[in-house]
This record gives C-alpha cells, structure tokens and sequence, in this order.
C-alpha cells in the first residue's frame, strides 16, 4: 500500500510542482502513506455515512432524507476539506519544513480526496434504499 501512496502523491505533485523537496525521503517514508491511509479511511466513512444514515436511518426515523445532489455536493466538499486539513496535519506532525513541496502535497490530497469518495460512492451506493435519487 505503501508504494500506491508513494506513487499517487509523487506523480500528483508533479503535475504541480517540478521539484522534489529536501524532505521527500520523509515524504516518501511516513507522510504519504499515513496521509494517504487517513484519506481514504476519511472518504470511506463519509460515503457511509451519506448513503447508510442521512439515506436509509434518518429516512426511516423522519420520512426525510439527504439525497439531493446539493447534499451530495457538500459532503464531497467536506471531504476535499478534510482532505486537506489531514495532509497539513500529518505533513506538520512528521515534522515536514512549510515550503511548496508541502502546498503542493495539500493541494494533491485536496484532489484526491473527492476521488476516494466518488469512487466509494460508485460501490456502497446500490445499498441505500434511495440510490435512485442520489446524484452518483
């Protein structure tokens, strides 16, 4: 899992940013993974509470559910948020130098975030009574 992150990260940031940091060995061995790891748990949990609890609990309980594709929108959002508030997070607890490597690496989890997400949904949708009605 590992070399997934280390590559997803590396090849992201390059699309932004040609150089490599004097910390991309720490990059490389703690922050991409455990940032990467996060965020997808992050999305994961998301994804499930969008389609199991606003979609199938609050439905049953309300006669009301989050299935616009406004509330789809704003969950998505708050993933790219928390997407990179955990890259920052992580970045700073491994004791990573603020420079643009770093910018560039919350700018590439801000990304990939909504991706997990997207993705997560694509799976655990066909399990809430209103996939019909949800935007994706």
């Amino acid at each position: 899992m590992q070399q997934f992150f280390n590559s997803l990260y590396t090849n992201g940031i390059e699309l932004f940013y040609d150089r490599k940091s004097p910390m991309y060995g720490l990059y490389k061995a703690e922050i991409f993974n455990t940032a990467g790891f996060y965020t997808l748990l992050t999305a994961l949990a998301l994804v499930v509470v969008f389609y199991y609890i606003f979609n199938h609990a609050v439905p049953a309980l309300t006669h009301q559910g989050w299935y616009r594709p406004t509330h789809w929108l704003l969950v998505l959002l708050l993933v790219a948020g928390l997407g990179a508030l955990l890259a920052y997070r992580v970045s700073i607890g491994a004791e990573a130098v603020r420079d643009p490597y770093m910018r560039y690496f919350i700018i590439t989890n801000t990304l990939v975030a909504p991706l997990w997400f997207v993705l997560f949904s694509l799976i655990l949708k066909w399990g809430s009574n209103h996939a019909r009605r949800t935007p994706f």
